[in-house]
């Protein structure tokens, strides 16, 4: 059964040229869907949710404070996505709204401003505490000139591993994995893997008190020739988590494509859809 849906995936893979990483898993049966799942990618913005991890860690041992504000400097900003660049200088912002930048618009300033506080190799050492050593950060985003220019890196199996553990609650705190499932849900980027799925596009669409069928907690990334979207998806009885990610993309738009089509795939396989 899984042969199938791995076929499916690699020939979707195939269509749009370019490398893919797949590594999805069925939290109720196990199940797994592969395809290069320890190939290392340039992490791109998915990065941001071992930044994330690291933050709730040292929250809960008490080395900050999530309601502690940070003040902006004009020196701070870099490009890219996010919207603190274009934000008055000398703003003071808690930490928890600044994960939130990081997360739901995939802010890089706000991302450089919490590296700089937690540590680059506090991340890294945290991920090889949870047997993650194939996601390592090695500098931050958008900097010029690129103090260190071999990019961050991820592997799909870990990134996936990492979400499952999250979802179990199983990293740092039951508390701290419910905040972060709840911001990654706030996600804005919704055009990779939620894109083909049933998700109600308008709350209007559900009956009073209804919840919606299928909730997506995720981060996608993109840089030149780079698209990534890793996530847990919720479907009653059924859930799942996927990461799905590129590399030397002939057509960038084509690698969107197919990981659209990826995730509908996963999303038939493990839902029974």
């Amino acid at each position: 059964m899984t042969s199938g849906i791995q076929a499916k995936v690699a020939e979707i893979a195939a269509s749009s040229g370019g490398v893919f990483g797949v590594a999805a898993r069925s939290l109720h049966t196990g199940e797994e869907v592969f395809l290069n799942p320890d190939e290392p990618f340039n992490a791109a913005s998915v990065i941001k949710i071992a930044i994330m991890v690291e933050v709730f860690r040292q929250a809960e041992e008490g080395l900050l404070r999530l309601e502690t504000r940070l003040r902006l400097a004009e020196t701070d900003k870099v490009g890219g996505s996010g919207v603190l660049q274009v934000l008055s200088p000398g703003i003071e912002l808690p930490i928890i709204d600044l994960v939130r930048l990081m997360i739901v618009v995939s802010d890089n300033t706000a991302s450089n401003l919490l590296m700089d506080m937690v540590g680059a190799d506090r991340v890294n050492q945290t991920m090889r505490d949870l047997g993650f050593p194939g996601i390592v950060v090695r500098r931050k985003f958008m900097t010029v000139p690129v103090a260190r220019p071999v990019p961050n890196s991820i592997t799909p199996r870990d990134v996936t591993g990492l979400l499952e553990k999250i979802a179990r609650e199983q990293v740092v705190s039951a508390w701290a994995c419910r905040q972060m499932v709840g911001i990654m849900k706030q996600q804005q980027y919704n055009d990779l893997i939620p894109a083909l799925l049933p998700v109600p596009g308008d709350e209007d669409e559900l009956l009073a008190g209804e919840m919606p069928r299928l909730e997506v907690a995720h981060k996608t990334g993109s840089v030149s020739r780079v698209r990534h979207d890793a996530g847990i998806v919720y479907v009653p009885g059924r859930d799942y988590v996927v990461t799905i990610l590129t590399k030397e993309l002939p057509r960038p738009r084509d690698g969107e494509d197919a990981i659209r089509r990826i995730s509908l795939e996963i999303y038939r396989h493990f839902a029974g859809a």
